[in-house]
């Protein structure tokens, strides 16, 4: 029998799954959604978390940003919210600062990166799937050739678009990059799982030997991040966009702190703290492995990891069916 307090827990997750699915679809960033509804941003992302219950008039303005219905948001009636065509239609000061609307599939295992996210679907508008196919071939582009090397006219071609439809929906380079930084939060974060992680410890350790770069699939996202802090330590402006988009990144990995510390499986403490932590590591880990300014093998870096979350991030009484510690093959584990 399932409990009051059970089902309770339950009705908040879906709700708060809902809420995720209606700002991303909408292509909102999370600052823009705080200002909308007149919420601080840390509220928003404990809110977000599971950890903050939304207000009602909260809902109502999410609702209302979003282009869903509040019946929608609270009991999940439709089979899907109506997509908000806004990408295409919204002032350009705008549609640099929103999100594509991309779906992507489950991982099938944590041995596996998962390919990019797909940039077409049924739902899209024309606009929408354009500026998903621009987002798509700047990715590639900045990541193969350089950031600086790369035209809007290169970005056209490769999108088989035109260079005007570039800059009706981008009208600076910076714009652009802001979305391929994002594009990338889709390629490596698979939000879906990251939002209501089922196994928090194991989800943890798959996202983080990828972002760890031990697969060389995601050598594009380590390029494109790489080459964006080199040009933020010079430029406002590329400082701005990598500092938003990060706090994405660290907002979802936040979650499965989170959760892990709901279930007993993370250690409890600063949860910000142990977050910045361990994407500091990771970040350190990956900028070794992909620029290798250090001879790495994939078995030393699983090593690293495994060591870093057991000595930093794990509890030390696991339950048996959570895959435990030193399961890196060949891995020791650290000395108390």
């Amino acid at each position: 029998m399932v409990t009051t307090n059970e089902s309770a827990h339950s009705t908040q997750k879906s709700l708060v799954g809902r809420v995720r699915s209606a700002i991303k679809s909408a292509g909102i960033n999370h600052s823009e959604v705080a200002r909308h509804i007149g919420l601080d941003a840390s509220k928003l992302s404990k809110s977000l978390a599971g950890t903050r219950k939304f207000r009602v008039e909260e809902i109502s303005g999410i609702a209302e940003l979003t282009d869903v219905t509040t019946d929608w948001l609270t009991t999940g009636r439709k089979t899907r919210p109506p997509r908000r065509h806004m990408v295409s239609e919204a002032r350009p000061e705008e549609a640099g600062e929103a999100t594509a609307a991309l779906t992507s599939a489950s991982v099938a295992d944590d041995t596996e990166a998962p390919d990019a996210p797909v940039v077409e679907e049924p739902w899209m508008s024309k606009g929408t799937r354009n500026r998903a196919k621009i987002i798509a071939a700047a990715w590639e582009l900045y990541a193969d050739r350089g950031i600086d090397k790369v035209r809007t006219e290169d970005v056209a071609r490769a999108s088989g678009l035109t260079a005007s439809a570039v800059n009706y929906h981008f009208r600076t380079k910076n714009q652009l990059l802001q979305a391929a930084l994002r594009y990338s939060l889709e390629v490596i974060g698979r939000t879906r799982d990251l939002n209501e992680p089922s196994d928090p410890v194991s989800v943890l350790r798959r996202f983080a030997r990828m972002h760890a770069g031990v697969d060389v699939r995601i050598r594009r996202v380590w390029s494109i991040w790489i080459q964006s802090w080199a040009r933020a330590s010079t430029d406002a402006d590329a400082r701005a966009n990598l500092a938003g988009v990060y706090g994405e990144w660290l907002e979802m990995m936040t979650g499965v702190v989170l959760a892990g510390q709901r279930e007993g499986t993370i250690r409890t403490g600063d949860t910000a703290l142990i977050v910045k932590a361990l994407s500091i590591f990771i970040d350190g880990l990956g900028v070794a492995r992909s620029t290798e300014q250090m001879p790495l093998t994939d078995e030393e870096a699983l090593c690293m990891l495994e060591n870093y979350l057991n000595a930093h991030v794990l509890t030390d009484d696991l339950p048996t069916q959570t895959q435990g510690r030193g399961t890196a093959p060949g891995c020791p584990e650290l000395t108390q």
